[in-house]
This record gives structure tokens, C-alpha cells and sequence, in this order.
């Protein structure tokens, strides 16, 4: 009897990974800042094609975490009630807030904590900035833990890469080419603060903001 033969099952099919489906939900989304903040996150929607109707980002009238918290609150429930009422409009699946601490001394650290904890009773998702939103735009370039004493610091260390960084007056689309980066780093900065402790100077949680948007979004459209 001749020697048995191999089989020969040629190369190993590869397998496409599944496609998570697009969640579809609906946002609204308050910020503190009056330019940037609106700019950047405006241009993000515009980059996962959904519509504004379904991504609604709201300048506050507040300046302080407390009142923007509240104002989140107001705002949803009474598009709930309109929704209630209506056919065409809908509730906020999700709502966020988008605020920073600043630096150390700062007044609006003596009230994050009940900013914080009003949000979370209220089922309100926080995009945290410490010390301030340029950090987040600063991880689109670099990966840094080192401590900045302020929005003040943390501008001069953006304007490294973007030397005519003002508010509102941003490279938008060189900032969405290079979300994904941020994301990584925003992830790195936070697993360093949950190994080392201390008072997070500085994070951001903006990343976790941007991911919710990216899984509502279409597959074809998101950030890889």
C-alpha cells in the first residue's frame, strides 16, 4: 500500500471581520467653549456623515460645570417632551458635556465634584478635559503626561504644531487625520493616571465622546 498523501488545503482563508452595525443614536452635546469646541466637533460630525439633526452640539449659556450640567438637563428633557408630543421630533438617545477643570486654584475645582455627580445622576456622559480642551488637540500630535499649570500652558505647548492656534481658528482637516492618534493617546494617558494615581493632570476623556459618535456613525464613514 503507497504512503498516505497530504492534503493540500492551499493558502488559509482570511476571514473579514465583522462589520459592528452603525448604532444610530441621536446626541446632544453641550459644550463650555464658543468656538473650538463647536468648530471641532462640528467638523467631526461633518467627517462621519450624520446630520446635525442627529448630532446637536449646543453652546452653553453657563460657564461653570455645574450650570452646564443643568443646562444639558433642561435642554434633553424638553426635546423628550416635544418628542412625546410630536411625531417628527425625536429624544436624545445620548447626552454629553464637554467642560474643562482648569488649573489647580482654579474655582470650578472646588465645584467639578457636584458637576460630576449631578451629571451621573442624571445619566449625562462627561467629556472631562484637565486642565482644558487644547490637551485633547495637543494628543493629535504627541503622547504626554507631563503636567501643565493651566489653559495658558497648555496652549503654548499646542502652538509647537500649530503655530497660529486661536480659539475657533483651527487645521481641521489636518486635526481629522490625526483623531485616530489622539484617541490612542488619550487612552495612554488615562490607563498611566489609573496605575499611578494622583489628581490626573493631565487626561481627557474627549476620546470616549468621539468613539460613541464613531459607532453611530456608518461603517464606510468611520475612523478606522
Amino acid at each position: 500500500m503507497g504512503a498516505k498523501r497530504k492534503r493540500s488545503y492551499g493558502a488559509k482563508v482570511q476571514r473579514p471581520e465583522p462589520v459592528r452595525p452603525a448604532t444610530g443614536e441621536t446626541f446632544l452635546i453641550v459644550v463650555e467653549g464658543k468656538a473650538t469646541e463647536p468648530a471641532y466637533l462640528g467638523r467631526i460630525r461633518a467627517k462621519l456623515g450624520i446630520k446635525a439633526i442627529s448630532v446637536e452640539i449646543v453652546h452653553g449659556n453657563h460657564t461653570d460645570p455645574v450650570g452646564i450640567v443643568k443646562e444639558a438637563i433642561v435642554l434633553r428633557d424638553k426635546q423628550t417632551a416635544k418628542a412625546e408630543k410630536s411625531a417628527i421630533a425625536e429624544p436624545f438617545d445620548r447626552t454629553w458635556v464637554v467642560f474643562d477643570r482648569e488649573k489647580q486654584n482654579h474655582p470650578r475645582r472646588d465645584q467639578m465634584p457636584r458637576a460630576l455627580q449631578l451629571a451621573e445622576t442624571n445619566a449625562i456622559a462627561v467629556a472631562l478635559s484637565i486642565p482644558t480642551f487644547e490637551f485633547w488637540l495637543l494628543l493629535h500630535y504627541e503622547f504626554t503626561t507631563k503636567a501643565f499649570d493651566g489653559c495658558e500652558a497648555a496652549k503654548k505647548a499646542l502652538k509647537k504644531f500649530i503655530r497660529q492656534y486661536e480659539k475657533g481658528d483651527l487645521p481641521l482637516d489636518e486635526l481629522i487625520l490625526k483623531v485616530t492618534d489622539a484617541i490612542t493617546h488619550a487612552g495612554r494617558c488615562r490607563k498611566h493616571w489609573e496605575e499611578v494615581g494622583g489628581d490626573r493632570n493631565p487626561s481627557t476623556d474627549v476620546d470616549l465622546l468621539i468613539l460613541a459618535l464613531n459607532d453611530a456613525a456608518h461603517a464606510d464613514n468611520r475612523f478606522p
